[in-house]
């Protein structure tokens, strides 16, 4: 690992003095009558950095590259004032903080008498925050921003950051270390989002619109709070300059962001009057203590289980173990399905709150890798909860899996069809059905609604062994053995033999499956069943996920999945105009809606824990039938002392 770091090191060097000796002249563009320096961003910059290599200010660099707001990445263009010249200090400055030696930390410095801005430097330990390290020299994050322009890509274990001298009349100045009390302070994993219910958020406003506004001064400015929805790849600098208040006044006032945002939480902010008064006027005002009373009938999204609310005295304690964090603006398309269902889930919560039910809701941010996860088991207060939610990725489920059963805590797993403790841990709760349910489901298919028909199992020779299709494929045939059901097997070497070697009999459907779950390797053969299509009735076998493929076909097909083919609409609707009433977002698009699952299941497991208390499991081998919006919902244990398992499945056929 440390030869890893050596060599990330000497790449950043190697870069930074590429940077100090490239040649300063660069292409020049003329838009609108004016001329501009097209400049390729380098790896490791950021917008700060690149404002003060030309000597602008930041604002209108933002302003001339709007798309940079959300990130830069490498080679990406970027218009700068033809004016603009090098800043070779800034250059400079940066080369010092990267290759300053380690050695060179201090926690105590002598002051001289120069009143040349001198700095020490500091190395980020591990879990260590920006606000905590303000904290601990007595600056702001701004101005550790703005003299280490690189922590625009994040702060990160082992980054060298300068910080500036504190300036007195004593001849040495001794940084003390922080008793533990004070470090636990500063350091601490936020755990509880207290303010659970979203609320009506004023919509995101154009930076031109407070342009002007920016430039006034900001001493003896009225305030007026007001309430903030965190949106996906919202960062706490993003939100001071949105409402030109400083980063700390963020931290200070909602103390659960020093270790970074969750989307979906709601933050009090105090912000100068005429920047609320400037904001549009589309939602009611949100104001400190008020609680905003959702303007639809409600009363059915909570789920059939629960009738007749009576407030709780005693709040369930529900912990979220996704990764929900926005690290730095930078997100993937995997993470923001869990961050969707997040949001979901937070809709439920609000909605259970509205009705009475008292909860507390815990956030741990659980990353991908078993390192991430075990660091957030580490938090004693998980140990407390009533209920887990999590994990997102399969490597993570044994870890959360031994937790549970140790701390005898319910936890549902939301996502993975593969979970290995599950007939021997009775504390988890798998809401996507596993491989034995999707064969005995189809097996039951084929020999009622399909029994007169034709089943052609195709077999391709160069899928890898390790292709589930492989698996499922010879599941379905002993399955299908099992239950004395003729079935034909194509050998296939390649699209083009497949030709010779199918059998198709007419007057009968031809179901076919193939022996492999991802469709480039099924979509060579789309070109042959179609032009078999007019001869014979073709019925393709396809994964749940393919739904999302543009595919040009003129055979029918079908999958199984625990989602309603058809949707009520009136729910349907109705939901989402709560989820584009509470988040601002763009609502995905894809097939399942994530966000629909966290609601389904939110709204579920906390009738569960209304109705039954945080011991709704024992002593049961069936849950309440229960039908959400998007899944109805079926849990049963598959043997005596093992875990749960949805058993709810769907034929969606096209």
């Amino acid at each position: 690992m440390k030869k890893v770091y050596s060599l990330l090191f000497v790449a950043i060097l190697f870069t930074i003095f590429a940077l100090t000796a490239q040649d300063t002249s660069y292409q020049v563009k003329k838009i609108d009558g004016k001329s501009y320096i097209l400049y390729p961003v380098q790896a490791g910059e950021g917008m700060y950095g690149i404002a003060r290599k030309f000597n602008v200010a930041y604002s209108d660099l933002n302003t001339l590259n709007p798309e940079a707001t959300t990130g830069l990445k490498t080679g990406q263009i970027l218009l700068i004032p033809s004016s603009a010249k090098i800043n070779s200090a800034a250059v400079a400055a940066v080369k010092k903080a990267t290759s300053t030696p380690e050695s060179a930390v201090k926690t105590s410095i002598t002051a001289k008498s120069s009143d040349k801005k001198e700095y020490i430097v500091h190395v980020v330990e591990k879990k260590q925050t920006l606000f905590a390290i303000s904290k601990l020299y007595n600056i702001s994050q701004e101005e550790l921003m703005r003299i280490n322009p690189e922590l625009e890509n994040g702060l990160k274990t082992g980054m060298k950051l300068n910080i500036p001298k504190p300036k007195a009349n004593t001849s040495e100045i001794v940084i003390s270390n922080q008793n533990s009390a004070e470090k636990a302070a500063v350091n601490k994993t936020p755990t509880t989002n207290e303010a659970v219910k979203p609320t009506v958020t004023k919509k995101d406003s154009k930076s031109s619109l407070f342009g002007s506004i920016f430039g006034k001064s900001k001493k003896h400015q009225k305030t007026e709070t007001i309430k903030h929805l965190v949106k996906p790849k919202e960062t706490l600098y993003a939100i001071s300059k949105m409402y030109q208040i400083k980063m700390e006044d963020i931290v200070k006032q909602n103390p659960f962001t020093s270790e970074g945002l969750v989307i979906g939480t709601e933050l009090t902010l105090d912000v100068p009057k005429e920047i609320a008064d400037a904001l549009p006027k589309t939602a009611p005002e949100v104001v400190k203590d008020t609680v905003v009373q959702p303007t639809l009938d409600e009363t059915k999204y909570l789920t059939r289980v629960v009738k007749n609310i009576k407030p709780n005295t005693k709040a369930f304690k529900i912990a979220i173990l996704l990764p929900v964090v926005i690290d730095n603006a930078k997100t993937d398309a995997v993470n923001e399905r869990f961050q969707e269902f997040y949001a979901g889930f937070l809709i439920a919560a609000n909605d259970a709150k509205n009705k009475g039910i008292s909860l507390d809701i815990f956030t741990f941010d659980s990353g991908k890798s078993e390192e991430s996860m075990n660091e957030a088991l580490l938090n004693p207060d998980l140990k407390q909860v009533d209920l887990l939610i999590g994990p997102a990725y399969t490597n993570q489920i044994s870890l959360v899996s031994d937790f549970a059963r140790a701390n005898k805590i319910n936890t549902i797993i939301p996502f993975s069809s593969k979970v290995p403790d599950l007939d021997l841990n009775p504390y988890l709760f798998q809401f996507n059905p596993s491989l034995n349910i999707e064969i005995e489901y189809l097996t039951n298919l084929l020999n009622n609604k399909y029994a007169a028909d034709n089943i052609v199992l195709v077999d391709i020779a160069s899928v890898s062994a390790g292709d589930n299709g492989n698996t499922f494929l010879n599941e379905l045939k002993s399955s299908l053995r099992s239950k004395n059901r003729s079935f034909n097997v194509v050998e296939s070497t390649n699209e083009l033999n497949i030709q010779t070697a199918m059998t198709f009999e007419k007057g009968k459907k031809n179901i076919v499956f193939f022996n492999t779950d991802k469709y480039s390797g099924v979509f060579p053969y789309f070109s042959f069943l179609n032009s078999k299509s007019t001869e014979f009735e073709i019925v393709l076998y396809e994964q749940y996920s393919w739904k999302n493929q543009n595919q040009q076909t003129k055979f029918q097909s079908f999958s199984v999945a625990p989602f309603k083919p058809l949707l009520n609409d009136t729910d349907f609707t109705d939901y989402n105009a709560l989820f584009e009433k509470y988040f601002n977002w763009k609502i995905s698009t894809a097939n399942p809606r994530y966000d629909v699952i966290g609601y389904d299941l939110g709204n579920y497991f906390i009738a569960l824990l209304y109705e039954l208390g945080p011991k709704f499991s024992e002593n049961r081998k069936k849950l309440p039938l229960a039908s959400g919006v998007q899944s109805f919902i079926k849990f049963e244990r598959t043997a005596l002392n093992s875990g749960f398992i949805n058993k709810q499945l769907y034929q969606h056929e096209k």
